[in-house]
């Protein structure tokens, strides 16, 4: 979808003859050494991460971009590592030698800003100290760089990205440097094919196109897929599924995608939240909330996106992921409010809100999930309104039944760029979840204090005792609203990086590093 993705990567010691930009980094605490500082002052420019100014043009040599990577410290003892911890049990240890989040981070902003500044440009050269930043690099410059492309008619403001982008190393024949490359280009795709389904208009994206679009994806990457339509999910028991999609003229799916590595050491189920658009139900959203709803399948696209990049990572955990997908409509026989729902696992939950349908559909994806008795389950979704609201669009909130897998998804989201906070899940709230004719109720009327807790709560009573489970609410991450700096306005892909450090490196036991 985004024309930015057809550079040609190159590991170089110098910049090439024809380059016509060159990036020059600049530190926060070392202006005085940056090229024209006189000037850079005059203009604002600080140094800080993701900053970014073009230097006024030359008679002869290329283009010149200074680039902000904040304070040098980040950088100072940088150690040449082979990449991420050896484990998904070491990811609850400190960063492995060589991995300074601060310093990655700070060049993924950096270089999508770069991205930015170069387009109408043909050959790029970003210099960088070594091979531990190369990854961070290349995500930020493919990131930076997207464009949603398929609905325009016209050419693209400022002209497509460059036709080459070379990074300059002091070793650029570094085994290190090259396995870096790679890696950074698939964590990349990984998370623009997340982008691109999310901007997906919902007419362009319903249930049934989605499931063929896993299909094409998982053909290509080397995943097993299997894809259930309306009478299988019925048959199977689907309760929540089969209600949410009640209201909708399209039949709902049910993916299920496995990665299966030979001696694979430990196993994971990933299940992304995949309601391709929600109007609410009958329970139905105001008009300015619904420009937004197509993107309420992000957790599935972002599982998607992050099993796509699994077998080029190397990863040896066995992953099987499940993609509940359907529309929240009011047409058809929608749910209604009041109605009893009989789950997968038996339970009956009653509706008291039909535009809490995530929960449901995730609830049944949960149960299926236990039954093939993983090491352990990590969920993402686009869940409540109250997880922004307490951490703003820049932090997902992350749940679970397991400190150490939590703190798992939180050390790895902070390795991909992509932060993530806890927030509790206390028994004090459970009475909330009563009903007086059901097992359960979907949804507390009149109480607006801690829903995101509450929805963790729910989801909560699907996971059997004994498996680890962790629940990232992306609600407020999955879009942007504006040019930032780090993101471009619309799907960030949020969530495709952190599942993919999650479990892309060599793995021990999930339930052994969890406890």
């Amino acid at each position: 979808m985004s024309a930015d993705r057809t550079a040609v990567w190159s590991l170089r010691r110098a910049p090439a003859e024809d380059t016509d930009a060159l990036a020059v980094p600049v530190f926060a605490d070392r202006l005085a050494e940056a090229p024209l500082p006189g000037f850079l002052a005059a203009c604002g420019f600080t140094g800080a991460p993701g900053e970014v100014l073009r230097l006024p043009g030359e008679a002869d040599g290329p283009a010149r971009v200074v680039l902000g990577l904040g304070p040098s410290r980040a950088f100072s003892d940088p150690v040449t590592s082979a990449g991420p911890a050896a484990s998904v049990a070491a990811s609850a240890a400190p960063a492995a030698p060589g991995r300074d989040e601060e310093a990655e981070d700070a060049v993924r902003r950096a270089a999508a800003g770069l991205a930015k500044a170069v387009r109408g440009f043909r050959r790029v050269g970003l210099p960088l100290p070594g091979p531990w930043l190369v990854s961070a690099a290349v995500e930020g410059f493919l990131l930076g760089g997207y464009r949603f492309t398929r609905y325009r008619s016209g050419p693209l403001r400022g002209g497509p990205g460059p036709e080459r982008v070379d990074l300059l190393l002091p070793d650029p024949d570094a085994p290190a440097a090259h396995a870096a490359l790679a890696r950074g280009r698939r964590l990349a795709e990984g998370t623009l094919l997340a982008r691109d389904l999310v901007n997906e208009p919902g007419e362009g994206l319903t249930p049934e196109l989605f499931a063929a679009r896993a299909e094409a994806v998982a053909a290509g990457t080397g995943l097993l897929c299997e894809v259930w339509d309306g009478k299988r999910i019925e048959a199977e028991r689907l309760g929540g599924l089969c209600a949410v999609s009640r209201g909708s003229l399209r039949p709902p799916r049910l993916v299920r995608l496995s990665h299966r590595p030979a001696g694979a050491t430990g196993s994971l189920a990933l299940i992304g939240k995949g309601v391709t658009y929600d109007a609410g139900g009958l329970s139905l959203k105001p008009s300015a909330e619904m420009l937004t709803m197509k993107a309420d399948m992000a957790g599935a696209a972002a599982v998607l996106g992050a099993m796509s990049v699994l077998s080029g990572l190397g990863c040896t955990t066995r992953v099987d992921a499940w993609l509940p997908l359907t529309e929240n409509m009011p047409n058809a026989d929608p749910v209604r409010v009041g109605d009893v729902l009989r789950m997968r696992d038996g339970r009956t939950v009653e509706v008291r809100n039909a535009d809490a349908e995530g929960r449901l559909i995730l609830a049944d994806a949960l149960t299926l999930a236990a039954e093939t008795t993983p090491d352990a389950m990590v969920d993402i979704a686009t869940l409540t309104d109250a997880a922004p609201v307490a951490l703003g669009r820049k932090i997902a909130a992350v749940l679970g039944t397991d400190d150490a897998l939590v703190e798992q998804v939180r050390r790895a989201a902070g390795r991909a760029g992509e932060p993530v906070w806890p927030l509790p899940l206390s028994d004090r709230y459970r009475w909330q979840l009563q009903s007086p004719i059901a097992d359960l109720v979907n949804y507390t009327i009149g109480n607006r204090h801690g829903t995101a807790l509450l929805a963790g709560l729910f989801l909560r009573e699907f996971v059997p005792a004994g498996i680890p489970w962790a629940h990232l609410d992306i609600q407020g991450t999955a879009l942007c609203d504006a040019d930032d700096g780090e993101w471009v306005p619309g799907a960030t892909g949020f969530g495709v990086r952190t599942l993919a450090e999650l479990v892309s490196a060599p793995a021990a036991s999930t339930r052994t590093a969890a406890g």
